[in-house]
């Protein structure tokens, strides 16, 4: 369990991760709750099929195309904000203020969706583009403050933790909506299937207030005005690609999380479109999947926590590598709403796992007081991985007048994702960082560093 401490102490200097009450660490779990109904109705489930089988439904297959386009074009924008704004977070210590900026944005354009209709792609993409900016650049600051409510050694659990209690907000964000959603596209209940957005907005918005009200930022905050944040954030960062070289193994790391990352990205914003329009899945049907689903990634992300601080991240990322493989293979292979069913229930637990073991490599090779910067980093990575496997989803679709061959196009991003990740060595770039305590990754049988 995560002890309990004192409080903040004005001596922090950014040089270790400190625990924080227990309070802290349930309402930063409690953000993940809040923001999960977004990627689970929004990305993955109710609007994805809404955008690809009511606003461009003229287009068939080709709509893919459009959907993987508004994923892509908002990953970009994230991926040339996010650094600048990572680092402009450390030097000012506002992590909490950039946050709240960026889930406001999620908010209010989320909420906007309602007023898509039938042939709005150009407003559909453009209010999911600046709402998906807003949910993925909050994740920059979100994902910062791991460092200061968990010691090195619980950052798997805590890690886990956030992921696992995320997923429960998104089967409860389905619950919710699906007397909004049961009678599918048809006229008598197409209304309300889009009052299901504004309910999206109202439930990040309830359930991200404790953060704000109760999580500390420990870093010490300087008052000066935007525009020398700015200019600060831009030496930093500027600072920080000159020096990246003395990462290596962060870089190999970060290579291989581009390449991997894309094929979770992908996954995730085809996987219910997938479903209904190759499986033969009813609306209702996804959902329901959908349900199984989060709580499968749920147990995922919270075993993958465990394993993180018994083997070791590294280890646990390439063992939901070689799942998410054979996830792929048995995607292509399904013919019929059961064996999908299956093959989904594992993809869930690879996705819980995977993004839990993601996240608590990068803090622990994250140097000292450079959280927020370096969060910036991962999430440019992340985004920019996702601009190309949805992009090349939707050209393989189009092409090929089905979304079954396409999805053949994510196995090389785990592949080559596995073969990267086997050259990270853990101890050493927590070396170069500064932070290397204790071995990282040890045999469970020899109880030796690997």
């Amino acid at each position: 369990m995560i002890a309990r401490r004192p409080r903040a102490s004005p001596l922090y200097d950014g040089a270790v991760s400190l625990r924080a009450p227990r309070r802290e660490v349930a309402v930063w779990c409690l953000y993940d709750f809040a923001d999960s109904a977004f990627t689970t109705l929004i990305v993955t489930v109710t609007y994805a099929l809404y955008f690809r089988g009511v606003v461009a439904a003229d287009k068939g297959a080709a709509a893919s195309t459009y959907w993987g386009l508004s994923i892509s074009l908002s990953m970009a924008l994230v991926a040339l904000l996010a650094p600048l704004f990572g680092a402009v977070a450390d030097f000012a210590g506002r992590k909490k203020l950039f946050l709240g900026l960026c889930a406001g944005t999620a908010i209010v354009f989320t909420a906007l969706l309602r007023l898509v209709g039938p042939g709005d792609i150009a407003l559909g993409m453009a209010l999911f583009i600046l709402a998906n900016v807003g949910y993925e650049g909050a994740h920059v600051f979100y994902n910062g403050f791991l460092l200061e409510i968990a010691s090195d050694r619980e950052l798997g659990r805590v890690s886990g933790y956030g992921w696992a209690v995320g997923y429960l907000g998104g089967l409860l964000a389905l619950g919710l909506s699906l007397p909004l959603t049961r009678d599918g596209f048809g006229p008598a209940g197409i209304d309300r299937y889009r009052w299901t957005f504004p309910l999206v907005a109202l439930f990040h918005l309830t359930f991200a207030l404790p953060l704000f009200l109760w999580l500390k930022e420990r870093a010490p905050r300087r008052p000066v005005r935007f525009a020398a944040m700015v200019r600060e954030g831009t030496t930093r960062l500027a600072t920080t690609l000159r020096s990246v070289r003395r990462y290596p193994d962060l870089l190999r790391f970060l290579l291989a999380f581009f390449i991997y990352n894309d094929g979770v990205m992908t996954v995730i914003s085809f996987g219910a479109i997938y479903a209904l329009n190759v499986i033969g899945f009813t609306v209702l049907q996804v959902t329901l999947l959908f349900f199984v689903m989060q709580l499968t990634a749920a147990v995922g992300a919270f075993v993958a926590g465990r394993l993180v601080d018994s083997l070791g991240p590294r280890k646990t990322i390439l063992m939901t590598l070689g799942l998410w493989c054979f996830v792929v293979l048995g995607a292509f292979l399904s013919r019929s709403v059961p064996q999908f069913f299956a093959v989904c229930v594992g993809a869930s637990i690879g996705m819980g796992s995977t993004q839990t073991a993601s996240r608590s490599l990068m803090a622990l090779l994250v140097p000292p007081g450079r959280s927020a910067e370096f969060f910036g980093f991962y999430g440019l990575t992340g985004k920019v991985s996702a601009i190309f496997g949805p992009l090349a989803f939707g050209a393989v679709a189009a092409f090929a007048g089905s979304e079954r061959p396409a999805v053949l196009s994510v196995l090389p991003f785990f592949a080559i994702g596995y073969v990267l990740l086997l050259r990270v060595d853990v101890d050493r770039a927590r070396a170069a960082s500064g932070r290397l305590d204790a071995p990282t990754e040890v045999s469970p049988v020899a109880g030796v560093a690997s």
